[in-house]
Parts: structure tokens; sequence; C-alpha cells
């Protein structure tokens, strides 16, 4: 009987994009969330389809329309209209509507949140209790669903993350302590007698591994360049090959981007969504200053000497890294902006690191501008073409795996940096590690002065500013042979995960002065022409 249940969670929406409970407030699809309904519309091999049963909330009914307006009309006839139904509507999260999901779960706990979300006995902060919430969904697969079924029709459910895998549970009869997170993917199509093996698939203790690798990251990636450098200090560690780093970080990148939307921001419906003038401050004018006055100290002071002051240089013109996509996900930011920022502010900072080099006067100019050049390109673009490509080609499988390889990213990076300290001496803390302690004192409390204050966007700028590409300058003081530059930028490692703490009282500013009011607005016109 089960095989003519087809049950589809609706495509990715705006609310899933930045990683916030919309529950039972409108969050339309993102433009992936239109192509994932489209892709399970055209994948459709189940026949025909007698009933369709659809949530009220805009998001299910775009999943829905747009997957029978993908169907040939012998499968469901454009005369027939779906129902919707109220008791498949997503559940009322309370408090937690919203708010950003790691941001909960960092302060509850993996499983405290957890069990907020699936257990009866569990205090929601205001929100539709797990016993209501079952209460009405098992009314609807009584009342609806069950008969159906037996009268032989063939129908076709479209809901929520949180319906779905109620109605999972209670079609196989689980027990509420069996109940976790299922990971289930957007828009795909579940028939009903494949559930029980779609939930075997699950582990309920590698989900809380990958999370908790994911929520606290910087305690991650704190503890890879503790481990570097005691290998280095023991003796147990190895130069590594420059082409091993390269292929970690094109991973963390590739599994990056593949979870975020790679739209022009022009075709956003926000027109505030980059501040040119802070990029122009940060990557072009912020790196001349430096330089500048570092030469005026250097040639009337004599404390600087000339290798250093390019190192510092270079690294503060370094791009925005990847890892403020991560770092501004988790802390409960649009993220969007953190994308262009990295995108714009390579291109930027390529020209910029050409003149920098340019002005230090370097005899292999030509081959370290090639090299910098080389490794935005390689770093960076393939990284990104490979994302939309696979975003584009199947939007259903790429949204599944870089959510659950979320983990992989921040480990690909934890490798990155126990490794790359096996490329530098310890002796040469000071004065580089010192001065990358500074550097990144510096760039953090300059990221909450120009950070865009009252606005949605001052987390992405935070992390946008504080976080440059240290991956990036590692590389290329490696394949350029430049020993300053690699050990500043390899120090800096240390402070850039270290001081999360600082990162975390530096942000409740900034998040105090962020307009809440509007997010509801923003989750809502985020990808409708302007």
């Amino acid at each position: 009987m089960w095989r003519n249940l087809f049950l589809v969670r609706h495509g990715e929406s705006t609310a899933n994009e930045v990683n916030r409970f919309a529950g039972a407030i409108d969050a339309p699809l993102t433009e992936l969330g239109k192509a994932q309904a489209r892709r399970a519309g055209e994948s459709w091999k189940f026949g025909r389809i007698d009933q369709v049963f659809v949530s009220p909330l805009t998001r299910a009914r775009q999943t829905a329309d747009t997957i029978l307006g993908a169907l040939p009309p012998d499968t469901y006839p454009p005369a027939q209209h779906s129902r919707q139904d109220a008791r498949i509507s997503e559940r009322f999260f309370g408090h937690f509507t919203l708010q950003n999901k790691t941001r909960l779960q960092r302060r509850f706990g993996l499983r405290n949140y957890e069990a907020s979300l699936y257990k009866s006995d569990a205090d929601l902060h205001g929100g539709e209790s797990f016993d209501d919430f079952r209460t009405r969904v098992l009314d609807f697969l009584r009342h609806e669903i069950h008969p159906a079924l037996v009268r032989g029709q063939r129908i076709l459910v479209v809901a929520h993350k949180y319906v779905i895998e109620l109605l999972t549970r209670l079609i196989l009869r689980l027990s509420e302590q069996e109940g976790f997170d299922l990971r289930l993917p957007n828009a795909r199509i579940l028939p009903g007698h494949e559930l029980a093996r779609f939930v075997h698939k699950e582990s309920p203790e590698k989900n809380l591994v990958s999370d908790w690798v994911v929520v606290h990251h910087s305690a991650v990636l704190s503890a890879a360049a503790i481990i570097g450098l005691a290998l280095n200090a023991l003796g147990l560690g190895a130069a590594v090959p420059v082409g091993v780093l390269l292929t970690l970080l094109m991973i963390a990148t590739t599994i990056s981007l593949s979870r975020i939307s790679l739209r022009n921001p022009s075709a956003l419906a926000d027109p505030h969504l980059l501040s040119m003038p802070q990029l122009v401050m940060r990557f072009v004018l912020l790196p001349w200053l430096l330089t500048l006055s570092g030469s005026w100290v250097l040639a009337y002071t004599g404390l600087l000497h000339t290798n250093m002051l390019m190192a510092v240089a270079l690294l503060v013109a370094a791009p925005t890294a990847v890892t403020a996509t991560i770092l501004s996900r988790s802390a409960g930011g649009m993220i969007l902006p953190s994308v262009f920022v990295i995108l714009l502010s390579t291109v930027i900072s390529a020209f910029n690191t050409i003149a920098l080099l340019a002005w230090f006067d370097m005899a292999d100019l030509a081959f370290q501008a090639m090299v910098f050049v080389g490794l935005s390109v390689i770093t960076l673009l393939i990284p990104v073409t490979v994302a939309y490509l696979l975003r584009h080609l199947n939007p259903i499988t790429t949204a599944k795996l870089a959510e659950d390889h979320a983990a992989t990213a921040v480990l690909a990076l934890a490798c990155f940096v126990t490794l790359a300290f096996q490329n530098i001496e310890l002796a040469t803390f000071y004065p580089s590690g010192l001065i990358a302690l500074a550097l990144g004192l510096g760039l953090r409390f300059l990221a909450v002065r120009i950070a865009r204050h009252r606005s949605l966007y001052s987390l992405d700028d935070y992390f946008s500013i504080s976080y440059p590409n240290i991956f990036l300058v590692i590389l290329l003081a490696n394949l350029v042979g430049n020993q300053t530059a690699l050990e500043v930028a390899t120090w800096f490692l240390v402070p850039m995960f270290i001081l999360a703490p600082l990162d975390d009282l530096l942000i409740k500013r900034l998040q105090k002065a962020q307009p809440e009011f509007s997010l509801r607005k923003y989750l809502q016109i985020l990808h409708e022409p302007s």
C-alpha cells in the first residue's frame, strides 16, 4: 500500500539558505529551491497522481506547483487542483523562529537542542508542543493519507522537514526515543516503501559528531594549530608539498561554496548587499597605508626590514578567506555578502598585490605576479565553477552532499593548518609570531569600526574584514620561496582561530545593533526581482 505514497520536502527556502528556522512564517524558495523542484518534477517516474496534499505555506506551494508543472498532463491533469491542508504546515518554533540554528546548538548544546525538536517533554520556548504537533500530523495521516491509500490512490504530499520526518516515524511506527534529525534533503521524492531504508542509512551518532565539528569549528582549527606546533617542536613533522595544501584548500572551498547561492548581487532585491567603499578601504587603502607608513619607518628609523614589511603588506592585502562563509553561517550572518566579498576581493587583491610587489622592487615580479594570479584562479575560480556546475546539473544531490560534508570542509582546513606549521621554524615566533598576533587583533577591531552597524550584513562585514585568506598567502610564499612571508602568514593561523572568544564578544555588539525586525521581510523578498 505504501508504494502509492510519495513524500516531498519543499525546495531550499531563503531561511534554509541562511541557516535559520522559518517554521510557521513564509520564506519563499531560492533559485536553487526552484531548480530542485523542477528536477523533482522532471525525474518523476511513478505514474499517475490521484491526489496532491500541500502545506499552505508559500515554499511548499511553490514546490508543488513547480513539480506538477513539470509533469506530463496525463500524470496529473491541469484541471485538477492540489489540496492545501493546514495540518501539514510546519511546526511553530516559538522563540526559535528566525534564529540561527548553529547559534542555538551552541547555546543549548547539541543533545538538548535536538531533544527540544523531537521529544514531547522538551520545552520549545513558546512554540507548538511536540504532542500538539504530533496530534495534528497523525490526524492527517489517519483521515487523509490512509483512507486514500486503502482506495488504491496514488498520493503526493508536499510539506516541510519536520512534518515529513514525523510522518516517516509514524508510518514506520518508531518510538519517540528513536526520533532524530534525518537530514531530509530538499525536494527529494521519498516513496513510502523506501522510508525504512532511508531512515536506516541515517545515523544520529554520525550527525552529532559532524554537527560538533561544525558548531565548534574554531576549537577544531585551534586544536589543529596546537597539534601542528607540537609536531614541529617534537621533530615528528616533515616538509609538506604545496600540492597537498592546495588540494585541502580546494576541497574546503568547493564544499563551502556548494552550500551558498552564487547569484549576481545585482539580481537580488537588496541594493545594499555590498559596500564598495568598504571593499576599497579594506583591500586597497589599508595595505597601502601600512606599506607607505612602514616604508617611512624603514627609511628613517631602521626598526623594520624590507622583507618583514612586504610580508605584512601581502597578508593584509590578501582577499577574504573561504572560512568567512563558514563563520558567517554559524554566527547568524546573511552569508551572501561574504560570498560576494570573497569573489570581488580576490579580483581586487590580485591587482593590488602585483602593485605592492612592484613597489618593493621585486626582481622576479613577473613570476610572483603570475603565481599569485594562478593561485587565485585555482583556489577560487575553479571551486566556484565546480560548485556552480554541480548545483546546476544535480541541485538536489549537490545540496544534500554539501550539507552532509560541512564537517569535511572544516577538517580539510584543520589538516591544512596542522601541515602548514611543518614548513617553518618555531624560533621565528619572534618577531613573526608577535606581528601576526598584533595583526589578528588589529583587523578584528578595525572590522568592528567599519562594519555597517544597524545592518543585517554587519556580521558578514566583520568576518570578511577580519579573516584574510592566509591559506592563499601561505601557498604563494611556499611557491616563490619568500620565507619571511611564509613565517608571518603561518603564525597568523594561531590568532586567526585562537581569538574566537574575542570574536564572540565583538559580534555581540554588532548583533545587538542588527534590525531583527526586518529579517522576516528580508527572507520574503531576497530572491524576488529588484
